[in-house]
């Protein structure tokens, strides 16, 4: 009987503890209510300054100085991949791909490109520099490269010191003709093939960090 007094006793107190905090509380003299108000723009609001930085950290992801390798080739759709099958698709395709770029001397041209933290490009065609700035977004793996009024898109992927560049085919012919400055028939014959019969893949380069 004197232990339950007691514990009677004792849960009177911590109410009365209790009881004492909250009024403390809401008066103001230990806690000032207004103090626990979150502001939501001040948590979820981005500086410009945080936001370039984001930026920089995202470009630094593909930033460097890289140069042509090979073609490279995604398969994306269902009508090519499944007469042939992805892998033997994707080599057929290469040795093709191989063979244009070789007619349009892209790797004697097309001697560098180069992305900086910053978001400006710029590739050496045979000593000569062609600059703009690029967007990079890592949660689409998408790069658009930007000159003067031409914007053209591209799936990117980094591989360790590899890159890879998809282009939709009527995107790759025109960064060609930026890059080339193609004009005659016979070279953009040489391109003619990706456009009129493979329109379920993308293709692009590889390129390797220098």
């Amino acid at each position: 009987m004197m232990a339950k007094c007691n514990i009677a006793i004792i849960a009177q107190r911590m109410l009365i503890i209790c009881a004492l905090a909250m009024v403390e509380w809401g008066s103001g003299t230990a806690i000032n209510a207004t103090q626990l108000t979150i502001d939501p723009d001040s948590v979820f609001t981005l500086t410009s300054q945080q936001i370039e930085q984001e930026r920089i950290e995202a470009n630094h992801l593909i930033a460097g100085k890289w140069q042509y390798d090979k073609p490279s080739v995604q398969a994306h759709g269902t009508s090519f991949v499944g007469k042939l099958g992805k892998p033997i698709a994707q080599s057929k395709l290469k040795k093709k791909l191989d063979k244009a770029y070789k007619k349009l001397k892209i790797n004697q041209r097309w001697q560098s490109l180069e992305l900086t933290d910053d978001g400006k490009w710029t590739i050496n065609i045979k000593g000569k520099e062609i600059s703009g700035t690029y967007s990079y977004s890592p949660s689409r793996g998408s790069i658009t490269l930007k000159w003067h009024l031409i914007s053209i898109t591209a799936q990117v992927e980094r591989e360790g010191k590899k890159l890879h560049l998809y282009f939709d085919t009527d995107r790759l012919l025109t960064l060609m003709r930026l890059l080339s400055g193609l004009s005659d028939n016979d070279t953009l014959k040489a391109l003619a093939f990706l456009s009129e019969n493979y329109s379920d893949v993308k293709v692009g380069f590889q390129l390797k960090k220098i």
